[in-house]
């Protein structure tokens, strides 16, 4: 476990932190509102999201600087700022969302409440305050094998579900149609497919592994390849349950209707591996996302503020993200996860930006010229959805 981890542990947490609520939960609504179609926003997504976390890792192998320390040293405080305020946006949205899917997730696992829209608040707080403690506690070695042992739970889930839903390559007819002209989920999916912010986080993971130079670009590469691989694989998985499971609304009651409807549909057995991958998938998420974002608070407000102490920052970061949330759990699960996918996919268009900023700035980021074709391919594609989205 240890040698895995090594080679390849900072791409599984991408991949753990990412499928959560990008691909479950994003992925199989898109499915039902849009149909197969959305396989195509997976697949861009996961390919879009490797190139700029290629590109930032690049960067801080290059430079010995997150990609954070870059651009506010290469801009103005008004961007760390600005960026502060789109952080704090994110980490609610994202928040409340995940404490409502790992509710939910309970929920559909262990139904001792009536009320799915109760059991939701409660087993959200109850698992927000368990991640709080294991990220305190157990410490990076610990947090790792658990997200390992997620990735794999939650892979074997998704594709028993599909053997057992006999999805044949003729369903593939409406591939090329949307059975919606709803372009927003089409947004949401490519936006949340493999996380968003959270991409930022691969870089103080690759330091936890102390990788530097060519060499761990080169594994960085190859374990970036493997998370985002795993990655579309579940979110297309997803895209073809949510495809054939009826879906009404999706509101708090939506992963016990998907574990109802695939008990009817193939037996109590697919239900219930279904259950506990997505509960995997679901609280892994959570947990990436408590360890790793209070990294990116540390770092901008030890670069705006110096005099702050980042473990101190990082505590109190901590601390507010898995309790100020709470007060949005009554709020609709559907509504919070499209607003957080939604949120996460104006920051992919950011990224790519500092990217395509620092490779013409910096004397030692040369990114190639295919690499800088490819940031703004991103850059333009998210752009032009976004505000055709927004015309619409």
């Amino acid at each position: 476990m240890k040698r895995i981890l090594t080679r390849i542990g900072p791409g599984l947490l991408v991949a753990a932190t990412g499928v959560g609520a990008g691909d479950l939960a994003t992925s199989a609504l898109a499915g039902s509102n849009i149909g197969l179609v959305a396989i195509w926003a997976v697949v861009i997504g996961g390919i879009m999201k490797f190139v700029l976390n290629e590109g930032l890792t690049k960067w801080q192998l290059d430079t010995n600087s997150t990609l954070i320390e870059g651009a506010l040293l290469n801009t103005s405080k008004l961007v760390g700022w600005s960026f502060l305020v789109y952080l704090t946006v994110w980490s609610f949205t994202v928040a409340v969302a995940l404490m409502s899917a790992n509710g939910i997730a309970v929920h559909a696992i262990w139904p001792v409440f009536d009320d799915p829209g109760k059991a939701k608040v409660v087993f959200g707080i109850v698992l927000s305050l368990t991640g709080w403690l294991l990220v305190k506690v157990g410490g990076f070695t610990a947090f790792e094998r658990i997200m390992s042992l997620s990735v794999a739970l939650m892979v074997v889930a998704v594709c028993f579900t599909l053997f057992k839903l006999d999805f044949a390559f003729d369903d593939f007819s409406g591939f090329w149609q949307s059975s919606s002209t709803d372009l927003s989920w089409f947004i949401a999916t490519m936006g949340g497919v493999g996380g968003t912010v959270t991409v930022l986080c691969y870089g103080y993971w690759i330091r936890e592994h102390q990788r530097e130079g060519r060499e761990g670009l080169r594994q960085s590469r190859i374990d970036l390849a493997l998370a985002y691989g795993t990655t579309v694989l579940l979110g297309v998985g997803m895209v073809i349950i949510g495809s054939r499971i009826e879906i009404q609304g999706g509101g708090a009651s939506l992963l016990v209707q998907l574990a109802a409807e695939l008990e009817t549909h193939s037996g109590p057995l697919v239900a219930w591996i279904f259950r506990l991958g997505a509960f995997a998938a679901i609280f892994s998420s959570l947990l990436g996302v408590w360890q790793s974002v209070p990294y990116l608070y540390a770092d901008v407000l030890q670069r705006l503020l110096p005099a702050t102490t980042p473990a101190k920052t990082y505590n109190r970061s901590l601390a507010l993200l898995a309790l100020v949330p709470i007060c949005g759990l009554p709020l609709g699960f559907a509504k919070m996860q499209k607003l957080y996918a939604l949120s996460g996919a104006l920051f992919v268009p950011m990224l790519a930006g500092i990217l395509i900023y620092l490779g013409y700035r910096s004397n030692v980021f040369q990114p190639s010229k295919r690499t800088i074709f490819l940031y703004f391919a991103v850059f333009g594609v998210f752009t032009w959805l976004l505000v055709r989205w927004l015309i619409s």
